[in-house]
């Protein structure tokens, strides 16, 4: 029993020596598949603007079925709170017409970066 109780310790001890205390890598980003390009979107009328942007909005909302955690939602839900779809909307247009350099870009990454820089502090894209 004895030996077993030191085994036990033993191999915790040299787990948490493992253990360097430094914090993990944020894993890549890969731009991930889109329907429409940033570019499309400066080509959109309004009103298929606002469908997307709120097509876009359901989506972000419901990463958290994905893994988007607790704190990565409270970010984007206490920035966006007080705005309505037009203002989102502006402020996703505003930004890709100002980017053209992007345009090849998948247009939810481009409004996920429209959107962070909008926001004090930012968002998170991975916890």
């Amino acid at each position: 029993m004895k030996l077993a109780f030191y085994v036990l310790l033993c191999v915790f001890t040299l787990a948490v020596q493992g253990q360097d205390g430094k914090k993990k890598e944020p894993r890549p980003f890969y731009a991930p598949p889109s329907y429409y390009k940033a570019e499309a979107f400066v080509e959109m009328i309004e009103t298929d603007r606002s469908t997307y942007v709120g097509g876009l909005m359901d989506g972000f909302f419901g990463s958290t079925m994905f893994g988007a955690t607790d704190v990565t939602m409270a970010k984007l839900t206490s920035c966006v709170k007080d705005m309505d779809i037009k203002q989102v909307t502006a402020i996703i247009t505003k930004h890709v017409k100002d980017n053209p350099e992007s345009w090849h870009l998948p247009l939810s990454v481009e409004a996920y970066d429209a959107l962070s820089r909008a926001c004090p502090g930012g968002l998170k894209i991975v916890d």
